[in-house]
């Protein structure tokens, strides 16, 4: 509609008609051919809108009595390879490349230092000596420590100035050389374009998994050190179909990954620091709405750009994958992908075991249901729902199994018979897991009172009886935080954590339990009144 009408006021009785859903259809079409949405999604928003217009009919909106029902779409299609995650393989290649990149342009801002190569080939005049011939790159050089007082004409209109100049310019191009190809061979940085800063750009991207219009449109104060309310290393970014400014914390959770604790940050923060060293010059003569951009470059004809310029971004690809050989096996094909990033970093993510919430999170999305479309599409899903099995079927041990006929185990005096406590069943409460032994508020040889780890305790044991109060206690969250802003409070990541739990045993595609008994226990869960257990 936004497309269509832009901000103008939408009328139904005009809007809508018999072929309103063919429309759409048409529409998500060109979306899924434009690699904006994948089929599987494009079935949900047409089925979703057949809803819509099945509402409008039954509210009975005047001259809109009946619609044409399109034929759905293929849900057996690959999703496309420019949202496929790398291989190990090819992400030690591309990291590989990288590295070389970075390295390659920060030596090109150590000051230049002259080599004495060449032969004097001018007078004082600046006019070619009789009898020099056979002119080389090294007599270029000398013009260059000499004549030109080791500073590098950055246009081809510069050289027509003096004669060193033309001189410099004529034997460069006599030897089938760039001029800036050959300032760069002498580690001098004659303009910083897109090629220079495509390095760090997909570093970033490595690193922090963002969204790539994310990145294009970072600038050089986004970078925070210390947030005011968690005093840990964020990123602001603007992340497109959201609902406005985000945050992204760095350095905020705890994994198995090293680059998700505090070298992330620690890279993060490098990046940003090299990329305002090579583009210190650039940034003092760019225009006034362009200063506070990070990705500023100029173009080889001199104007100062900034990201996205999808034809400079692409062309530096281009030329980095070439020098760097990054092409598909057995293919001519260009392997570098900015999309692959993201979906590369999930992987590893959901491959290293971190939650579905911390990676809901690291990806800034508003809903769980979001990421785990997201996962699905970019065919994570069953690895994600594979995860999540492993851990449900450590959780809910089977009862018979715990509860035996084998002598109690004994902790100290005390005997490890399981115990109710207001979420579940613990098989020992008087041997808590080490995540609660490491706790300052607990006391060893006492009985466990941390009952809001119980969902995430690998001593509970969740059973059919247990299911009403889990669902009681779902509702009542939902309640809580729809009437109040628990959420800001200190509880606030613990009330999430615990919904992310109780969705994993709730939810009738990711539980153990059987949705007849799912439903049962919803429908006595309406006459339990739940504590205000956080």
């Amino acid at each position: 509609m936004k497309e269509k009408f832009g901000n103008q006021p939408i009328y139904l009785t005009k809007v809508l008609n018999e072929f309103s859903l063919d429309d759409f259809h048409a529409y998500l079409k060109s979306c899924m051919l434009l690699d904006k949405i994948h089929n599987r999604y494009a079935n949900v928003l047409q089925s979703t809108y057949k809803n819509v217009l099945n509402k409008a009919i039954e509210l009975k909106v005047p001259n809109f009595k009946r619609f044409y029902l399109p034929s759905s779409f293929c849900y057996q299609t690959r999703v496309t390879e420019r949202y496929k995650p790398y291989s190990k393989n090819e992400r030690r290649k591309i990291d590989e490349a990288i590295e070389v990149g970075i390295d390659k342009a920060l030596k090109l801002l150590i000051p230049y230092e002259k080599t004495g190569r060449g032969r004097a080939i001018l007078d004082d005049d600046c006019m070619l000596l009789e009898g020099v011939e056979n002119l080389t790159l090294d007599d270029a050089r000398w013009i260059f420590e000499n004549k030109m007082g080791c500073i590098p004409v950055t246009n081809s209109y510069g050289f027509r100035g003096k004669r060193a100049y033309r001189a410099f310019y004529q034997i460069i191009k006599d030897n089938g050389a760039y001029y800036q190809n050959v300032y760069e061979s002498w580690g001098v940085l004659s303009k910083v374009t897109m090629k220079h800063l495509l390095p760090f750009l997909l570093k970033l991207l490595k690193v922090t998994g963002m969204n790539v219009e994310s990145i294009y449109n970072l600038e050089i104060d986004d970078l925070v050190d210390s947030h005011p309310a968690t005093g840990k290393p964020c990123l602001r970014y603007w992340k497109n179909r959201s609902d406005g400014q985000k945050l992204y914390h760095l350095d905020i959770f705890k994994a198995d990954l090293q680059w998700l604790t505090l070298s992330q940050s620690e890279q993060v923060k490098e990046i940003f620091n090299n990329v305002l060293l090579l583009t210190s010059k650039v940034r003092e003569k760019a225009p006034l709405e362009h200063k506070s951009k990070l990705w500023l470059f100029e173009t080889y004809n001199g104007l100062i750009k900034c990201l996205p310029v999808m034809y400079h971004l692409s062309m530096a690809i281009k030329t980095f994958s070439a020098e760097h050989e990054l092409f598909k096996q057995n293919s001519n094909e260009l392997l570098l992908e900015t999309t692959r990033f993201r979906p590369t970093f999930i992987s590893d993510l959901i491959g290293e075991g971190v939650s579905i919430r911390e990676v809901q999170l690291l990806m800034g999305h508003k809903n769980l249901n979001t990421t785990m479309r997201y996962l699905d599409i970019h065919d994570f899903g069953q690895t994600a729902r594979i995860k999540i099995k492993d851990k449900l079927i450590e959780l809910h041990s089977n009862i018979s199994s715990s509860v035996s006929s084998k002598p109690h185990k004994k902790v100290g005096n005390k005997e490890s018979l399981p115990i109710s406590t207001p979420l579940a069943t613990c098989k020992n409460i008087f041997d808590p897991p080490e995540s609660v032994k490491s706790l300052s508020n607990y006391t060893p040889g006492k009985p466990c009172s941390t009952y809001n780890m119980c969902l995430s305790c690998p001593n509970v044991i969740i059973t059919k009886t247990d299911l009403p109060k889990l669902f009681a206690m779902k509702r009542d969250y939902l309640i809580k935080i729809q009437n109040s802003r628990v959420l800001d409070t200190p509880f606030g990541h613990v009330i999430k954590s615990n919904l992310t739990l109780l969705n994993s045993i709730l939810d009738s595609n990711l539980s153990e339990f059987s949705a007849e008994e799912l439903n049962d226990a919803e429908k006595v869960s309406l006459y339990i009144e739940t504590t205000e257990l956080i």
